[in-house]
């Protein structure tokens, strides 16, 4: 299953808002405005979560929860944005529909720590098959907890950024170019400038540097390597 989230909305301003969200958070956004092409969608390229806008009153009812339940695998989860306002309890989907419901207006962090836990459940379930740990020097990253340490010192690192450091550690010594860390940490429909690769990997730098001397090499015009003389 895909890092993919789909945004069910009639609301452009609101669709744009969450992607811009999402998409700075490494996920992948689609929008779908009509149940039958969200249903269709759903059945045939499972997403990670389905994001449903309840504002409009045929989407905030329990048949129109159940018709997507039928459809979907369990393990796609199903956010509901309900406007507090008008919250009609009578007619809102019962908890067997829905994983999470946000009352807007709602802090984004929330529906951003409701998405980081699905994705840290599917890296430990893929890391199940594969190694969990990977070494480089003092440096180490822990697929299944989605950790990364320094000679035993955590480094704090956002989902996009832990992308970045886990491209680098899988070719240690190997210069990527942005381009290639784009590929591995941006879903392929994202535009993303240079400059914004680079921020991300000063970001990186600065955290490693509370734990030791400086792991990032700088490749001008090219790009950017894991790198510690002593290794």
């Amino acid at each position: 299953m895909s890092e993919r989230i789909f945004i069910h909305t009639g609301d452009a301003e609101l669709y744009l808002l969450l992607k811009h969200i999402l998409t700075l958070e490494g996920f992948s956004a689609e929008n779908t405005s009509r149940l039958s092409e969200l249903l269709n969608r759903v059945d045939q390229a499972p997403p990670m979560a389905v994001i449903v806008d309840c504002s409009d009153p045929d989407t905030n009812t329990p048949a129109f929860f159940d018709r997507i339940a039928a459809v979907m695998q369990p393990a796609v989860k199903v956010v509901s944005l309900v406007n507090t306002e008008n919250a009609d309890h009578d007619h809102q989907p019962g908890p067997a529909a829905v994983d999470c419901i946000l009352h807007r207006p709602f802090n984004p962090e929330r529906l951003l720590a409701f998405l980081r836990d699905l994705r840290a459940d599917m890296a430990a379930q893929s890391g199940m098959q594969s190694p969990t740990i990977l070494r480089y020097a003092d440096i180490e990253v822990n697929l299944s907890r989605l950790r990364v340490e320094r000679d035993g010192h955590p480094v704090l690192l956002s989902a996009l950024q832990f992308r970045l450091l886990l491209c680098l550690i899988r070719a240690p010594d190997v210069v990527h170019t942005r381009d290639d860390l784009i590929a591995a940490a941006w879903p392929p429909d994202a535009e993303v400038e240079p400059r914004t690769v680079d921020i991300h990997i000063g970001h990186i730098r600065r955290a490693m540097k509370r734990a030791g001397v400086d792991a990032i090499r700088t490749v001008r015009s090219v790009g950017y390597a894991l790198y510690l003389p002593s290794h």
